[in-house]
């Protein structure tokens, strides 16, 4: 069985093949991305690529107390912005362009993915929160301002159910 870890790397392919443009991945918990974000930052082969980005937070808990495991999951999708934009301006920039767009085919990709099941009819159960104060405010990890200001999309409680896919190698 795929790690939830792989599996999201997989919707978020996906995610940018439905977008038409890259889509970074990361998983970790907010230190270890900002940091991770901030290296990506450093060189000319990665800087270009961090943004937009969607990040699976960790840790999560599995539950794994039936044969059909499941996850309530955590995301964040970003994008850099301006600090002196209005939030008319980060609603048509950051949230009309990139954000949601992103965020409607990151849904689409969890719907199909081969490695969940769907029990939704269509919908993937979650809490959804449109941030526009990190891209004025910025975001501070352990009292250290992260570098980039940001506006983003919160994902909680995102439910889903995996399936039991054995892989057993090659039996030619």
């Amino acid at each position: 069985m795929k790690s939830i870890n792989d599996i999201f790397r997989d919707v978020v392919a996906d995610t940018a093949k439905i977008y038409g443009n890259n889509v970074s991945y990361m998983f970790g918990d907010w230190e270890y991305i900002a940091g991770q974000l901030t290296e990506w930052s450093e060189s000319q082969k990665t800087s270009f690529l961090k943004f937009p980005i969607i990040c699976l937070y960790s840790p999560y808990i599995e539950d794994r107390t039936s044969k059909t495991f499941g996850a309530t999951l955590e995301f964040l999708i970003m994008i850099d912005t301006q600090k002196g934009y209005t939030n008319e301006e980060r609603e048509k920039v950051s949230f009309q362009r990139v954000l949601r767009p992103v965020y409607d085919a990151f849904i689409r990709s969890i719907l199909s993915s081969p490695d969940l099941i769907n029990e939704y009819s269509g919908i993937v159960p979650h809490l959804y929160t449109e941030n526009y104060r990190y891209g004025r405010k910025g975001v501070e990890a352990d009292g250290k301002p992260f570098r980039d200001f940001i506006d983003a999309i919160e994902i909680k409680n995102l439910n889903i159910r995996i399936k039991n896919n054995k892989c057993y190698g090659d039996r030619t």
